[in-house]
């Protein structure tokens, strides 16, 4: 039971499992029949995006057990290197297998999303030590999440590009927020994120920035495209409503629980909107646009 527990602790499996509504949302994205969804293919993806990202998280806990030591929210994954090496091994090569079974070109995605990760997390040199260019990978990365499961089901296209675009930006915006969230421990462990190199106010305003770029964007696509409505509408709803929670905790001091709480916040109303999305583009709207 012990073995079990480090490897599920060193998997970090309810952050990979967060950040699967991503490349599941792109998959739903991409759907046109119920029958889709029940497929050989989509079941081989969740086991194969569940293992990639089990596999970055690994990657990324076994490069920064050192500074990691000096953050109270990750100090329990210390001393793991062992099972965080068995579980990047493990996790990976199932990937990589997983989605050969599907498409070839999923096999090269996951290899470039490994790739990138590993140029973020590389022990002392990587970009999480860069302010900006960290979160430049956590863009580029939620692209190709988000394309990925959009290929499983149909040829990539305009769409599927603009629609991950929004969900980059968001991201993005959620990782800025992480790094206030772990301002103090990154200071101490002498990792020079954003919110590090440029104090904790100026990142926060960057971090609103980004938030309601990703609010306007959304919006602007549900008038652009009708057939991106489906998607448009119920995340667009969240953004507005996370927005207007900023504006109301704006003058509340920068501490690390004002952060913590705004995380809570846009997780259950991103959550909600995903889940609206899925279930308004099987039952419902799916069937008005057509």
């Amino acid at each position: 039971m012990k073995k079990l527990s480090a490897f599920i602790k060193s998997a970090r499996f309810a952050e990979v499992a967060i950040l699967l509504g991503f490349p599941m949302i792109g998959l739903f994205f991409a759907f046109e029949s119920l029958p889709q969804l029940f497929s050989a293919s989509v079941f081989l993806f969740a086991f194969g995006i569940f293992s990639l990202f089990s596999a970055i998280y690994a990657f990324n806990g076994l490069a920064g057990m050192d500074d990691d030591s000096h953050n109270a929210r990750l100090s329990d994954l210390k001393n793991r290197k062992k099972s965080f090496i068995a579980t990047l091994v493990v996790a990976l090569s199932a990937s990589l297998v997983f989605f050969f079974m599907i498409r070839f070109e999923l096999t090269v995605f996951a290899v470039i999303s490994f790739l990138l990760w590993c140029v973020y997390s590389f022990p002392k040199k990587g970009f999480k030590y860069r302010p900006v260019l960290g979160t430049l990978i956590h863009f580029a990365g939620q692209i190709i999440h988000f394309l990925m499961g959009c290929a499983v089901l149909k040829p990539l296209d305009t769409g599927c590009f603009a629609a991950s675009v929004y969900f980059a930006i968001l991201f993005s915006a959620g990782h800025i927020n992480h790094e206030l969230i772990d301002h103090d421990a990154d200071e101490k462990a002498g990792i020079r994120t954003g919110a590090v190199c440029f104090g904790v106010k100026k990142w926060e305003k960057v971090s609103f920035f980004l938030f309601a770029t990703a609010a306007v964007y959304i919006i602007m696509l549900a008038s652009l495209r009708k057939e991106l409505l489906p998607l448009c509408l119920p995340f667009a709803a969240a953004g507005t409503a996370h927005i207007i929670f900023k504006i109301s905790t704006l003058r509340r001091p920068p501490a690390q629980v004002k952060f913590l709480k705004e995380r809570s916040f846009y997780r259950i109303a991103y959550f909600a909107a995903g889940i609206t999305f899925i279930l308004a583009k099987i039952f419902i709207i799916e069937g008005f646009i057509k």
